[in-house]
């Protein structure tokens, strides 16, 4: 929505989105490592699967973000942490929306496009963007329901657009200043070091004030079609989030796209799960390993076999079996003919 009154334009910025993208986490646990902040554990605890931070659809709520981020800065009560977790989030870390983000036209832009797609900016909280003739700013309104940790992820928020905007410009972003409603928990200078412009806190607005100029600056990799193009991406990943997270079509991606077809004991392991476990969540989808592996098997099988430079040993290793007669005997079950047959029939492609 925009409002204009006396030169001055008002946009809303709602950034809180009660679902995330679990890969959002990654700089975070990133963070973690570096720091032996044991970030398995902690994941754990939050209800968040470790493989859903590799798998690009795997979703989260925001309760279990915000328990993991609690559990974070109680392991590291280090001052402004705020700040160095900002460091940690990088454009391509953004997935599609940091690809369109990249290619944007300006500052601007990127920061509608985030306000587009908060699903994807894992932003938390709702407020305006205001421009006048001179002047740009952002302001987030109180958000009660991040608790505790409103003021640390209000600090993370503006620290992380800042250290975006300066990726995409390729340059310094020249602040203003920058006003927190909380009051300061670590050394005040480190912020002034961070944002090159006075800080203040316990103020009235949680506001970064900047520039027009900056905020519409060209970007040096703006391509308005490349931006067009991921921006799609971006609506169909948005989207797509509406569907319950399906661990049956998770272990499908990874048989197929596994360069030799792992077991189940396998296939667990690289999931962090128990055998018993994923079994038990594909059937409560009515599946089971054993169909999906398979069906992966003889999607894979037809694709090999199509290129004849490779013998049926080497085809029976890749979809994991045992040796070739096994595999000999498993392709004769699902087409009725033996793979030197198939090969030989000439529709094969």
């Amino acid at each position: 929505m925009l409002i204009t009154e006396n030169n001055r334009q008002s946009s809303l910025i709602s950034l809180w989105s009660p679902v995330r993208l679990a890969y959002g986490l990654l700089p975070v646990v990133s963070m973690l490592n570096r720091h032996d902040g044991e970030p398995n554990r902690l994941l754990e605890q939050a209800g968040i699967a470790r493989f859903g931070l590799m798998d690009p659809s795997y979703t989260i709520s925001i309760d279990q973000e915000l328990s993991f981020l609690r559990a974070v800065i109680h392991r590291l009560p280090t001052p402004e942490l705020s700040l160095t977790m900002a460091r940690e989030y990088h454009l391509r870390g953004f997935s599609v929306l940091g690809l369109a983000m990249q290619a944007s036209a300006s500052p601007l832009q990127m920061l509608q496009l985030m306000m587009r797609y908060p699903r994807l900016a894992w932003g938390m909280f709702d407020g305006h963007l205001f421009l006048d003739n001179k002047t740009a700013s952002i302001r987030f309104l109180p958000q009660p329901r991040l608790g505790d940790v409103e003021g640390f992820l209000a600090e993370r928020d503006f620290a992380c657009a800042i250290a975006l905007f300066e990726e995409a410009t390729e340059s310094a972003f020249p602040i203003e200043a920058v006003y927190f409603r909380h009051a300061c928990s670590g050394n005040l200078t480190l912020y002034e070091d961070f944002f090159r412009c006075p800080v203040h806190f316990e103020a009235s607005n949680t506001e970064l004030i900047t520039t027009r100029a900056i905020v519409e600056q060209p970007l040096p990799q703006a391509e308005p079609s490349i931006c067009a193009f991921y921006t799609a991406q971006c609506e169909r990943m948005s989207k797509g989030m509406d569907q319950p997270f399906s661990y049956g079509e998770a272990v499908r991606s990874r048989l197929l796209r596994s360069t030799v077809i792992p077991d189940l004991a396998k296939l667990s392991q690289s999931m962090f799960l128990t055998p018993r476990t994923l079994q038990r969540r594909l059937r409560d989808e009515g599946l089971s390993f054993s169909q999906l592996l398979r069906e992966a098997r003889q999607q894979r099988a037809n694709q090999l076999l199509s290129q004849s430079h490779l013998s049926l040993e080497q085809v029976a290793a890749t979809l994991g079996f045992s040796d070739a007669v096994a595999f000999s005997h498993a392709f004769k079950s699902w087409t009725g003919c033996s793979p030197r047959d198939w090969r030989q029939q000439p529709t094969t492609l």
